[in-house]
């Protein structure tokens, strides 16, 4: 399985997305002129409409308007232009990324994991109230069947204050990258790995450990490195213990130092489900620098990488367990 290195990167770099990035540049520069050009009449309108906020006599409104409505075409064409220039970024670039740590592996720019996968893991149980994503990849590797998008999940929280107002605030319950890959075993039970909650501020965390919020009881396990990072609920303690070996909860904890970002996991109908952090919009294009920098493509590219290399990570090519 072609897990590429740093090496491949930088020869992909040179020979094949440089002169791509080259060629896209005139495109991002038109781009960039477009917006700030929206910003330059947005400006130019500003003291007519602070004049016509102040006196209110409408004549400033007049000299206004043409400026107001020129900076909203400008943003119009620049939000119509950015979001080609993006597909196309997507297309050249993040697609051949994805190449290269494995030509097996399909990537769907408009696409990502679904809401009833998602539910199915059981990692998250708030209200879905917005759900979004893209930059789908799916395919096999060795002899396992994965998937992962960038997936960013709200929850709605409306108040009323003491002057019947109301108001409304969204929660970010999960953003970042979500993967699923075939466990090739059909579990029984469920077992959760979250993270240990004994990190948690003012050290309450431990009091809230015990409540498993109907994932089960929590699971003992002989390895304190583990569990200083996660802790495990189960509703199988067999099971769980079978499944959380010395060797994967090793790999587990190497995962996640590598990652460097919180990680939630399940393993639920067979598959394997892993949540990983990350507070940032990944495999975007520049646009208000220069697109053939080669720092924020290593970043992606690190963290296609990163989770593709799960299946190397956890040993999931492994097949010593089969479906019952």
């Amino acid at each position: 399985m072609p897990m590429n290195s740093a090496d491949d990167f930088i020869k992909l770099y040179r020979n094949n997305l440089a002169p791509v990035l080259r060629d896209l540049e005139p495109e991002r520069k038109a781009l960039l002129a477009q917006f700030w050009t929206g910003v330059a009449f947005l400006l130019a309108s500003a003291p007519g409409f602070a004049l016509l906020f102040r006196t209110g006599q409408p004549v400033y409104l007049l000299a206004a308007a043409p400026f107001g409505i020129a900076a909203l075409y400008q943003f119009y064409r620049f939000s119509e232009k950015k979001r080609g220039y993006t597909a196309e970024f997507k297309n050249c670039v993040i697609r051949e990324l994805v190449a290269l740590i494995d030509p097996n592996l399909g990537y769907y720019p408009h696409r990502h994991i679904g809401e009833d996968d998602y539910r199915e893991s059981d990692i998250f149980r708030n209200r879905i109230d917005r759900f979004e994503g893209d930059d789908l990849v799916e395919g096999v590797l060795g002899a396992t069947r994965l998937r992962f998008s960038e997936l960013w999940h709200q929850e709605k929280h409306e108040t009323t204050d003491s002057k019947g107002r109301r108001q409304t605030r969204w929660e970010t319950v999960f953003k970042g990258i979500f993967f699923i890959a075939d466990f090739n075993k059909q579990f029984l039970g469920k077992t959760y790995v979250v993270p240990d909650a004994g990190e948690s501020i003012l050290g309450i965390g431990k009091f809230f450990e015990k409540w498993s919020f109907g994932r089960g009881e929590i699971v003992e396990l002989e390895n304190p490195e583990f569990e200083k990072l996660f802790t495990v609920y189960g509703t199988d303690q067999v099971e769980a213990r079978y499944i959380l070996s010395p060797s994967l909860m090793e790999r587990l904890v190497n995962f996640r130092n590598k990652a460097g970002a919180q990680v939630h996991i399940s393993f639920i109908h067979s598959k394997l489900f892993l949540a990983l952090s990350v507070n940032k919009n990944l495999f975007e294009p520049k646009i208000f620098s220069s697109g053939m920098q080669s720092g924020y493509l290593r970043e992606y590219f690190r963290y296609l990488a990163l989770v593709a290399g799960i299946v190397d990570d956890l040993n999931l090519n492994l097949r010593i367990w089969g479906k019952v």
